[in-house]
């Protein structure tokens, strides 16, 4: 069953547009053409992709399923030019990464100034977004590689790991805060008050994992963010505890911004993982990022 790419490129529009005549005016075509092109398509998937009455169009669930793929295409078609316009640049990319705030800080900056020092002229951007949406953001092509947590489950069967570093997570407080210098045990620390991450996610199920390991209830007194910048200031400037991945404080406690003392009964090291379609063939700037990125442990 060969889809043909156009009728997808006019699915698009409808379910863009709500309508097969606002379609037809956004493609510049007749709205009886519209209706054959979707009559096609849905003769060659044996479905009803839209459902169409006096209110306008509506996709069917298989009408959603290839939406994603038109969607996708559209996406490869547009890296496509913007490749080809790069290269005559001489310039890596344009790349577009997808993560979760801490693996992108964690991964980027590093991984660019490797790449800076070759010379190379870049062209990355960066897409935050949670756990859950990282998959789809691959699948659609709005992005080329995704940089997050480990996660906990097996990676659907379309979706490629790669392990890049581990890193530890170190409790953290405020300059003033008093704490005992051989470090706290799990029992002790869910005492004071906390900040916690607040997305669902791989670091949120960590932490949480330490204290239920721990046959402990979450502290009573916490603050759920998920900004690191805003999560830091309230560490600094209250008597609450955090527990941050290394690279996203070490600035800080160098400073004497932050203080730090062991975990006793703290979580292992997160891993940091790349994520990338299976058997895609990636760019050259993200096999490049990728193969720097594979590096940064033994730094």
């Amino acid at each position: 069953m060969a889809i043909d790419p156009r009728l997808l490129r006019i699915l698009l529009a409808v379910a863009r547009e709500g309508s097969l005549s606002a379609a037809a005016t956004r493609l510049n075509m007749s709205q009886p053409s519209v209706s054959i092109a979707i009559a096609q398509l849905e003769d060659r998937i044996g479905q009803k992709a839209v459902n169409r009455d006096r209110r306008g169009a509506v996709l069917t669930r298989a009408g959603e399923t290839l939406l994603r793929h038109a969607q996708a295409i559209e996406n490869v078609l547009l890296q496509a030019e913007q490749d080809l316009r790069r290269q005559a640049e001489d310039a890596d990319g344009p790349l577009v990464i997808g993560g979760t705030t801490g693996a992108l800080l964690a991964i980027v900056p590093r991984v660019t100034a490797l790449l800076q020092a070759e010379g190379r002229i870049l062209d990355i951007s960066l897409r935050d977004a949670k756990d859950d949406d990282l998959a789809e953001l691959l699948r659609r092509r709005e992005v080329e590689l995704v940089l997050c947590p480990s996660p906990a489950r097996t990676p659907p069967q379309d979706i490629e790991e790669t392990l890049l570093l581990r890193e530890p997570f170190l409790l953290v407080a405020g300059p003033a805060a008093q704490l005992p210098p051989g470090g706290l045990t799990v029992l002790q620390a869910a005492s004071y008050p906390w900040v916690l991450p607040l997305a669902e996610g791989a670091t949120r199920r960590q932490v949480e994992a330490m204290f239920l390991s721990a046959g402990i209830p979450l502290p009573r007194s916490t603050v759920r963010c998920d900004l690191l910048s805003t999560m830091k200031e309230i560490v600094r400037h209250t008597a609450s505890l955090a527990l941050l991945p290394a690279n996203v404080v070490s600035d800080e406690i160098a400073a004497g911004l932050f203080k730090t003392v062991p975990l006793i009964g703290g979580p292992p090291p997160r891993g940091l993982v790349a994520l990338t379609l299976r058997n895609d063939s990636p760019s050259p700037t993200a096999r490049r990022f990728l193969a720097q990125a594979q590096t940064l442990q033994e730094l």
